[in-house]
C-alpha cells in the first residue's frame, strides 16, 4: 500500500483537488498523483529526488519532454501543498532557479524551457546570422552537457573546452567563438533571474582569440576613400543604393549591422536647414546598456539617402516604418538582370552583413585598395577610416564616443591610433615644451 492510500494519504489529496473547480480538472490531477504513487509504493518520508529522477526516467521511455513536464508541474504543486500541511515535510523538488526543470526535462537543450531562453536571447542580439550562430553554439554545448545551466560549473567548461580542442581537433578560434556565444547566453539568464549566477570565468578558461584579418584597423586615406565611394554605378538602381550605404559607412563610421537595420521609421519626417536626423536603434553593447543614437544626415550623404528613396518611390514601393531603408536585389534569370527583391520587401527583411561585406570587399577592388592578403578593406575598416578622420579634424572624443555607440570611452580610444603625427602631437602644444 503507498501513502497515498492511507488516511492522511486520502484526507490531503481530497482537499488538494477540491481547489479545483471542474470535476474534469480534478479526474486529470488525481490521476497524475496516482500514477506516481502506483510508481512510488513507500512512504511520503521516503520521498527523495532520486525517486523523482527514476521517475523523470520512467516516463521519458513513452513520453515527450513536454508530457513530462507538465506532470511534474501537477505534482509539484501537490507537494507544495503538501507541506504547507505536513510538519517538517519539504518537497525534493525544491525551491531553486530550475528545479523543477531539471526533473521535468530529461535533456535541457531538447526541453522548451530551452526554446524559451533561446528565444529570448536572440532577441537581444542583432545580426540575423549572429542569432543562429549563437544559438547553434549555444545548443551544442547542452547537448553535450545533458543538464540544466544551474549545474555548469567553470570545471564543466573547462572540460568542454578540452573537449573540443583535443577530442574534435577545433581551432584556437573556433573554441573561443563558442564560448562568446556561451558567455553571452549565461550572461542573458543571470540578468532574466537573480538566483541564476554566470558560471562561466572567461578568463579563467585561458582561451587563444581569433587574430584579426590582416587590415581589419586599417585605415584609408581622405583620397584613397574619395575614390571607394566613385565606384558605384549610380545609373543602376544597386549602385545608387550602395552609393548610399557607403556614405553612411565613411562618413559616420556605423558598424554594417547598423545600415541593414536602418529603416524607414527611424527617419525623422522634419528637415532643419536641409538637414535630417536618422535614429540608430539598439547598437551594439551590454544588454540593458544599449542606446538609441541620433545622426544628422546632410551634404552628400543626404544627397545619396534621398536618390536612393526616389527611386524607390517612382517604383511604387510602399514603405512603413518597419520597412528597412535598404532593400535587397536579387538575379532575375529570365530577364538576365538584377531586380529589386520586392517579396523581402513585403516580408522587411534587411540586406545581411554579408551582403555589406561583399559590397565593400567589390568596390574596394575596382578602386584599387585591395591588394592581396596584406589588404583587407572591411565595413569595419571604413568605420575605422571614418572615426579617425573625424578626430583628426577636432572633433572630441566625447562627440566621437556618442557617435560610434561605444559604451567606454577606452573602446573610442582604440580608433585613434593614427591621430598623432610629427606635424601635429600634444607635445607641439605644450607651453613648457616650446
Amino acid at each position: 500500500m503507498s501513502w497515498l492510500d492511507t488516511s492522511e494519504g486520502r484526507t490531503l489529496s481530497d482537499s488538494y483537488l477540491k481547489k479545483f473547480a471542474g470535476k474534469s480538472s480534478q479526474k486529470v490531477y488525481r490521476s497524475e498523483i496516482r500514477q506516481f504513487f502506483q510508481f512510488f509504493s513507500g512512504d511520503l518520508s521516503e520521498l527523495t529526488a532520486g525517486v523523482f529522477v527514476q521517475y523523470r526516467e520512467h516516463l521519458s521511455h513513452r513520453s515527450k519532454n513536454a508530457t513530462v513536464k507538465r506532470k511534474f508541474s501537477m505534482l509539484n504543486g501537490f507537494f507544495k501543498f503538501c507541506e504547507t500541511q505536513i510538519p517538517g515535510f519539504q518537497s525534493p523538488i525544491g525551491r531553486n532557479y530550475g528545479d523543477l526543470q531539471a526533473f521535468g526535462d530529461s535533456d535541457y537543450a531538447e526541453s522548451e524551457a530551452f526554446e524559451h531562453h533561446i528565444d529570448g536571447w536572440k532577441e537581444t542580439l542583432i545580426c540575423e546570422s549572429t542569432k543562429e550562430t549563437y544559438s547553434g553554439h549555444v545548443r551544442l554545448f547542452f547537448r553535450w552537457f545533458g543538464k540544466y545551466p544551474k549545474e555548469v560549473t567553470q570545471a564543466v567548461l573547462v572540460a568542454y573546452r578540452d573537449h573540443l580542442l583535443r577530442e574534435r581537433k577545433l581551432k584556437h578560434s573556433t573554441v573561443w567563438n563558442r564560448f562568446v556565444a556561451m558567455n553571452g547566453f549565461f550572461k542573458f539568464l543571470a540578468a532574466r533571474s537573480r538566483k541564476f549566477k554566470n558560471p562561466m570565468n572567461f578568463k579563467g578558461l585561458k582561451l587563444v582569440p581569433p587574430r584579426k584579418d590582416t587590415g581589419y584597423y586599417s585605415v584609408l586615406s581622405e583620397k584613397q576613400i574619395r575614390a571607394f565611394l566613385d565606384q558605384p554605378d549610380t545609373s543602376e538602381p544597386a549602385g545608387i543604393r550602395d552609393h548610399a550605404m557607403l556614405r553612411l559607412l565613411c562618413t559616420y563610421g556605423l558598424r554594417a549591422g547598423e545600415v541593414c537595420k536602418l529603416r524607414f521609421g527611424d527617419l525623422e519626417p522634419e528637415r532643419v536647414g536641409g538637414q535630417q536626423k536618422i535614429w540608430v536603434m539598439d547598437r551594439k553593447g551590454q544588454i540593458g546598456r544599449r542606446e538609441n543614437t541620433a545622426i544628422i544626415l546632410n551634404g552628400p550623404v543626404l544627397a545619396a539617402v534621398d536618390i536612393w528613396l526616389d527611386w524607390l518611390r517612382h517604383r511604387g514601393v510602399h514603405a512603413d516604418a518597419l520597412t528597412p531603408i535598404f532593400l535587397p536585389f536579387h538575379h532575375d534569370r529570365k530577364e538576365l538582370r538584377i531586380r529589386l527583391n520586392r517579396k523581402r520587401a513585403m516580408e522587411k527583411k534587411p540586406p545581411t552583413v554579408q551582403t555589406v561585406e561583399n559590397i565593400v570587399a567589390r568596390y574596394a577592388d575596382s578602386a584599387g585598395l585591395k591588394t592581396g592578403a596584406s589588404r583587407v578593406v572591411s565595413p569595419h575598416a571604413l568605420r575605422h577610416s571614418a572615426l579617425t578622420m573625424l578626430a583628426r579634424e577636432g572633433i572630441k572624443l566625447i562627440d566621437l564616443k556618442y557617435l560610434a555607440g561605444h559604451q567606454d570611452v577606452s573602446t573610442t580610444m582604440i580608433y585613434l591610433h593614427a591621430v598623432q603625427s610629427y606635424d601635429d602631437h600634444v607635445g607641439l602644444h605644450s607651453p613648457v615644451n616650446r
